[in-house]
């Protein structure tokens, strides 16, 4: 009894000096500088249920000199997108809607809508035009007041399609804006309501929403346009622009909840999360990428609005997850995160 308890004992150890040895590179990492820019935001990395990293980097707001901390909240822009096809998702499970539905059965009226289906919308396939891209939505300005989900739709509806629906993928935010109005019709509720009662709620994302603008928290993360230069973002852009595609705001603790959520049958079905993650055209799923990295399946979804940068991948088989938040543009955070899960990955056996 004495030696295997002597045995366990010294694994134990063993067990704890590597993960330690894993931190300390992955926030080594972190620490250095890259092309001369150092990591500005706060990172997460979660193996298999432990803690490896989680720890802010920079200011939360160079010109007031605040430093960002693991409990900072960040926009997240496109990171928004896979919360849109859960409720879309979870709709469909209900019976509420199907993927293959026509949209103009929930907006009649819409070019095309008889031609383009949920399910379009979902993976990039609808050819409806990027509104990012039309002049009028680029001449407003940075502050332009809240707009109504119509007359946001109104900018892009009768733009001619891109592609022919279901032909290619052709990423274009206005596809989430419509679904986002998808949610709306078929429930009665506005948007943010459905997403907070199917979502944050269950999963207890006490610190995640959509109207960033007007969040009063000392945690709130303050844009920078460099900070090289200790340049702050001035103005910000109301979250009635990007509904469903953009708007939300979130923390790393959030969003690893949110990961366990798509794994304990709080916000889908195990059989509906599989259909979300097969790769389809441009490597898209319902709302996920799903790409080979490190010779391994990584699910991911990226995102950037002025002055914030967002990163969520992970490995399903490996059950690794990995978090960067930025409120800096100057640091490519997508290659961080790909070498944070190769430090981990080669760590533990990997490649």
């Amino acid at each position: 009894m004495h030696k295997l308890f002597t045995l366990f004992t010294g694994l134990l150890i063993v067990g704890c000096t590597v993960a330690q040895d894993i931190t300390q590179r992955l926030d080594d990492y972190l620490l250095k500088p890259q092309k001369k820019q150092a990591f500005n935001g706060t990172a997460l990395v979660v193996h298999h249920g432990n803690i490896l990293l989680y720890k802010g980097y920079g200011f939360k707001n160079a010109v007031a000199h605040t430093f960002n901390d693991t409990g900072t909240i960040y926009r997240i822009g496109s990171l928004t997108k896979p919360f849109t096809a859960a409720v879309i998702l979870r709709l469909a499970e209900q019976h509420r809607l199907s993927l293959q539905d026509p949209i103009a059965k929930f907006l009649p009226g819409y070019p095309h809508g008889d031609s383009i289906t949920v399910e379009h919308l979902l993976t990039h396939s609808s050819g409806v035009r990027e509104y990012l891209l039309i002049k009028a939505i680029q001449s407003l300005p940075d502050g332009a007041p809240p707009v109504t989900r119509d007359k946001l739709i109104a900018y892009f509806s009768h733009e001619p399609l891109s592609i022919q629906p279901g032909e290619k993928f052709s990423y274009s935010n206005s596809n989430y804006i419509l679904l986002t109005a998808i949610i709306e019709k078929v429930t009665g509720e506005p948007f943010e309501q459905v997403a907070r009662r199917t979502i944050f709620e269950p999963l207890g994302m006490l610190h995640s929403g959509y109207d960033f603008q007007h969040v009063k928290d000392s945690n709130k993360a303050t844009g920078h346009l460099s900070m090289k230069e200790r340049k702050v973002l001035q103005v910000d852009f109301d979250s009635t622009w990007a509904p469903g595609c953009g708007a939300m705001y979130s923390t790393v603790m959030d969003i690893y909840h949110w990961y366990r959520g798509l794994y304990n049958g709080k916000v889908m079905q195990d059989s509906t999360r599989e259909q979300a993650f097969v790769r389809r055209k441009g490597d898209y799923g319902y709302g996920w990428f799903n790409e080979k990295k490190q010779g391994r399946t990584c699910i991911s979804h990226a995102g950037g609005v002025p002055g914030f940068l967002a990163n969520l991948q992970f490995y399903p088989k490996e059950d690794l997850c990995v978090i960067v938040l930025s409120n800096a543009p100057e640091r490519d955070i997508f290659i961080d995160s790909d070498q944070l899960a190769r430090i981990v990955l080669r760590s533990r056996g990997g490649q």
